[in-house]
C-alpha cells in the first residue's frame, strides 16, 4: 500500500477509532503489545489476533489490505521459528502469532490516527529534536517516494531498464541512487532554509493534546483492559487455563458477528474486503 494512501485513510476515516484520543490509542498499543509479550499460550495468542481482526473490521478500514499490510512481519517470524525449531510445532505458532498480533496493532494505530497527532502524543517523552526529525522525516518519505517513481519512469522510458541485462540495470539504478541521493541532501538544505525564512528557531509547533475523554476512548479502554488482564491472569496463573478457550469462542462469535454487519452495511463482501 502506498504511503499517501495510508495518511489519507488516517485523516479520512469517521469510525470510532478514528476518533479515538490518540493518548487513548498509545495505552491501547502498548497494553496490547505488553500482553503479547507476556503470553506464551497459543490460545491465547490467537484470541488476542481475532480481537485485532475485529478491530479493523469496525475501524472501516479496507480489510484484506489491513492484513496484509500487518503479514509481512510474519514471514521474517517463519524464518525465525524455522531456524530455532526444536521439534515442537506450538512454540512455532507462538512465535508467528506474537509477530502477526504485534504488527497488526501498530498497523492499526497507523492506519487511525493522523502521524501529527502521534508525534503530538509522544513529544512530552522524548527530546524535542528527536520528536521534531520524526515529523520532518515523515514529510520527506512523500517527496522521496515521487522522485524515486520519477525516476523509474525515466528509465524506463529511456531504455535505463531492459531485460535481461543485469550489469547495465544495476549500473544505471546504481547512479539514479545516487543521484537521488544528492537530491535529497538538497532538497533537505532548502527546506531548512525556508524554515528559517518562516521563523524556525529549533522547535516546532506543538498541537494541543484534547484531554476529554469521549465514548470512544472508554470503549476501547475496557477492550484493552480485559484482554490485558486475561493475558496477565493465564501467564501467571496456570488453573485459569480454561479461561483462554471462553476467550477464544466469544473472539471468534464476535468477528463473525463483525463480519456479517459489515456485510449487510455495505451490502456485498467485496465493499467490506476491498473497498479504497
Amino acid at each position: 500500500m502506498d504511503i499517501g494512501i495510508i495518511d489519507y485513510l488516517a485523516n479520512s476515516g469517521r469510525s470510532f477509532f478514528h476518533r479515538a484520543s490518540p493518548a487513548c490509542k498509545m495505552v491501547f498499543v502498548l497494553l496490547f503489545v505488553l500482553s503479547i509479550m507476556i503470553t506464551g499460550d497459543l490460545v491465547v495468542l490467537i484470541s488476542i489476533y481475532i480481537t485485532l481482526l475485529t478491530l479493523s473490521l469496525l475501524t472501516d478500514l479496507p480489510f484484506l489490505r489491513v492484513v496484509s499490510i500487518a503479514s509481512y512481519p510474519a514471514i521474517f517470524a517463519v524464518l525465525f521459528a524455522i531456524a530455532s525449531w526444536n521439534g515442537d510445532p506450538i512454540r512455532s505458532a507462538v512465535i508467528v502469532f506474537k509477530a502477526l498480533g504485534a504488527a497488526l496493532t501498530m498497523v492499526i494505530l497507523i492506519l487511525t490516527t493522523p502521524y501529527h497527532r502521534i508525534f503530538s502524543c509522544i513529544r512530552p517523552f522524548l527530546p524535542q529534536v528527536i520528536v521534531d526529525g520524526l515529523f520532518l522525516t515523515y514529510r520527506a518519505l512523500f517527496i522521496l517516494l515521487e522522485l524515486m517513481d520519477n525516476f523509474i519512469r525515466a528509465l524506463k522510458i529511456r531504455g535505463g531498464l531492459s531485460p535481461r541485462s543485469y550489469r547495465k540495470n544495476l549500473r544505471n539504478f546504481a547512479q539514479g541512487i545516487g543521484l537521488l541521493l544528492v537530491r535529497g541532501f538538497d532538497l533537505a538544505e532548502r527546506f531548512y532554509c525556508v524554515m528559517r525564512v518562516r521563523g524556525y528557531s529549533g522547535r516546532l509547533g506543538n498541537e494541543l493534546i484534547e484531554r476529554k475523554f469521549i465514548w470512544s476512548d472508554i470503549f476501547i479502554f475496557i477492550i484493552t483492559l480485559c484482554v490485558c488482564s486475561l493475558s496477565f491472569v493465564v501467564r501467571f496463573r496456570d488453573d485459569f487455563n480454561r479461561f483462554s478457550l471462553y476467550f477464544l469462542y466469544f473472539s471468534l462469535f464476535v468477528f463473525v458477528v463483525s463480519g456479517f454487519y459489515h456485510i449487510g452495511k455495505v451490502l456485498g463482501v467485496r465493499g467490506v474486503l476491498w473497498k479504497s
